[in-house]
């Protein structure tokens, strides 16, 4: 598995050729999605855990993006409305985070740890389905759009090897990390997308630029056609008006 792992990441073009041949093709790309889905889980089940058992951590996190929203506006005030507005935010500061805190202390159907234990192997056992969930959605249409492109693969192949492009989003796991944890992600998302493009291309046996078009045209088509109808919706919500 970690063979298969590492090769995903490395764009090991025999790794690719071996899979489309594989019998058990599926079964290889499914499994580097649960390894790499209960990895993530796991992470991020622990960080969530220490930080949801540190109540005055979390009231703390509330008071810093009070803080931060309050000099936003400020810096952004031109009226003596937004003024008075910032001024009672100031004077409520204390009873926002009184309230915050009294929420937590709340009573729950059963003990904190417990509720803490479930909530992180809720965590753990949701994240790989959360992957294969969007893995089955980024096959179908790239399936679709490289047979319309003269591709010769099958939906198992694509399946299986599809399946690679999760290998970078083990990176995932560090997004609890302040500012970098957003950029890590990015860069997970955007390796994953070429690993697609590549395991496309071996699968149906297209070149690059082909199997790019298949793995983009229909989000780019849904996404625009998203956009258009928001534009309409926005238009006959303005002339009704």
């Amino acid at each position: 598995m970690m063979d298969t792992f590492n090769g995903a990441l490395t764009l090991n073009q025999n790794l690719l050729r071996g899979m489309r041949e594989s019998p058990d093709v599926v079964r290889r790309g499914l499994m580097l999605v649960l390894l790499v889905g209960l990895l993530v889980g796991t992470v991020q089940a622990i960080s969530t855990s220490i930080s949801n058992a540190n109540t005055s951590g979390i009231v703390a996190q509330v008071e810093l993006a009070l803080d931060e929203s309050i000099e936003q506006q400020a810096l952004s005030a031109t009226t003596e409305e937004q003024r008075v507005v910032i001024g009672i935010l100031r004077e409520n500061k204390p009873a926002i985070l009184d309230l915050v805190q009294t929420i937590i202390n709340l009573p729950t159907p059963t003990p904190r740890p417990v509720g803490l234990l479930f909530h992180a192997l809720g965590m753990i056992v949701s994240t790989p389905l959360s992957y294969l969930g969007s893995l089955l959605l980024a096959v179908v249409f790239a399936h679709i759009g490289a047979q319309q492109l003269g591709g010769t693969g099958n939906i198992r192949q694509m399946l299986g090897m599809g399946a690679l492009s999760v290998a970078p989003h083990a990176l995932d796991a560090l997004s609890f990390i302040p500012v970098f944890g957003a950029t890590l992600s990015l860069i997970a998302w955007a390796w994953g997308l070429v690993i697609l493009i590549m395991a496309t291309s071996v699968a149906h046996r297209l070149d690059s630029g082909k199997a790019t078009i298949a793995v983009l045209v229909y989000p780019l088509v849904g996404g625009l056609v998203l956009m258009l109808s928001c534009c309409i919706l926005f238009f006959m919500s303005v002339a009704l008006g």
